[in-house]
């Protein structure tokens, strides 16, 4: 499943002294997947630098509307970015029910 999702998307890995603390990928359709920072670098601005690397990435490769499903806590974080809520959803997981939010961003060139 990873290497297939990997394999298929732009990704962004960060490194500290050889561990990978945090990625992020984004697909051909602008979708952003799996952002994760470890939890003893968050607060860090190691998510920012991995989403200015995949928005980056997005505009040289003419993608307008980055789209993502954040988390509660995630929500905050994207809300800064200039990301706007497009729908509030229920999501099982592992017979859990979550809530997330899809959300959207429109890049400017």
């Amino acid at each position: 499943m990873w290497d297939k999702s990997l394999s298929s998307t732009y990704t962004v890995v960060i490194e500290i002294k050889g561990s990978i603390v945090g990625f992020g990928n984004l697909d051909k359709t602008g979708y952003l997947d799996q952002l994760y920072v470890h939890k003893d670098f968050q607060g860090q601005g190691i998510a920012t630098i991995i989403v200015d690397e995949l928005e980056k990435y997005a505009q040289k490769h003419d993608i307008t509307i980055i789209t993502t499903e954040a988390s509660i806590t995630a929500k905050p974080f994207f809300e800064k970015r200039g990301y706007k809520t497009v729908k509030q959803q229920s999501v099982e997981r592992k017979g859990l029910t979550l809530i997330n939010f899809i959300m959207r961003k429109l890049l400017v060139k």
